[in-house]
């Protein structure tokens, strides 16, 4: 379980370390494997363990190829997929591409998102928060779905 918003730096090579409190758990569940991709709505990055990613990765090649929409979400979410390694150090090298999607500077945000990590420029997080702090909560199937909820 992914939580929390944790600030990090990129090296010059385009690494990132992960977080000393999730390192165990991802070697213990995938040996440091993890696939990274595309935010297929925003400028950011997901990061999945292997077998959530197994199980998303599943469901979506099961959509119909001749659906637009759902060859579209193919070609970016498994299109962009790639399998990165968490060396000794924790750390994991972001592919160039997949780093300049997000627009990835110097200082990076690693936000917790229970089955998967976001991973976001960090003056593009802060502006992305602001505005979703602008828009609030507004009507909606989730809205009714929160209501349910004793927070």
């Amino acid at each position: 379980m992914f939580r929390g918003v944790n600030q990090v730096n990129l090296d010059s090579k385009g690494r990132m370390a992960i977080p000393t409190r999730y390192r165990d758990d991802l070697r213990a569940d995938t040996d440091g494997h993890l696939i990274i991709t595309v935010n297929i709505s925003e400028r950011a990055l997901w990061l999945y363990t292997l077998p959530e990613w197994e199980r998303i990765e599943a469901k979506v090649s099961s959509l119909p190829s001749f659906d637009k929409n759902a060859a579209k979400l193919k070609r970016f979410l498994l299109g962009h997929a790639t399998d990165v390694d968490m060396d000794a150090s924790g750390r994991l090298l972001l592919p160039a591409p997949l780093r300049e999607h997000a627009q990835l500077k110097k200082q990076i945000i690693l936000a917790g998102q229970g089955n998967k990590f976001e991973i976001w420029d960090e003056a593009n997080w802060n502006a992305q928060n602001d505005e979703w702090m602008e828009e609030g909560l507004t009507g909606g199937p989730m809205l009714i779905e929160l209501e349910s909820l004793s927070l």
